[in-house]
């Protein structure tokens, strides 16, 4: 190991812009999967804030998504599939047996309620973003569509958790039209 970052440290001193990746060695920092990767780590932070916050169904759930995010950042830095169909169609499964277990508002909601439900909601938003990297970087060939769908369907299941956390305390939001 040391070895490894000897080596990383003397190719990084050549250009601090560069970093490296499993695919192709060298890369900009500001590359498109660099970005990708960073999206996908800023998320997997709140999603473990959340989780250390939370408890029982919640908690147990955000642990198997914190541990399958890494294979996320993987697939974006090295291109190599790391999200199957298998792994979204077990992400609709938790969706399904979440979804049951709360009634989704017909109107618009104020979603942070909480501690637990504010990082759950920064944590959605960020997955979004992540999610159109994601889709950058499929348009580009990069990664297989199963990511992008997962990362689609992880901002669906936080959401499901944001309410099962409210547990029906919903704080409605009146949106007033102005009339000219």
């Amino acid at each position: 190991m040391a070895c490894l970052i000897e080596k990383r440290e003397a190719e990084m001193k050549k250009d601090v812009r560069l970093t490296s990746s499993l695919r192709s060695g060298l890369i900009s920092k500001d590359s498109d999967e660099i970005w990708g990767v960073g999206s996908v780590d800023e998320a997997n932070s709140f999603i473990g804030l959340a989780k250390v916050k939370s408890e029982g169904l919640t908690r147990e759930i955000l642990e198997k998504v914190q541990r399958k995010m890494f294979n996320v950042g993987a697939e974006m830095i090295s291109g190599k599939e790391m999200i199957t169909k298998k792994d979204v169609e077990e992400l609709e499964e938790i969706i399904r047996v979440v979804g049951e277990k709360v009634e989704q508002p017909d109107k618009f909601i104020i979603l942070e309620q909480d501690e637990i439900t504010a990082y759950l909601s920064v944590a959605r938003a960020v997955v979004r973003r992540a999610e159109r990297w994601a889709v950058r970087l499929n348009n580009e060939g990069k990664v297989g569509i199963s990511l992008v769908e997962w990362l689609n369907k992880l901002s669906c299941l936080l959401y499901l958790l944001i309410l099962y956390e409210l547990k029906g305390r919903y704080n409605v939001v009146q949106i007033e039209r102005e009339v000219p």
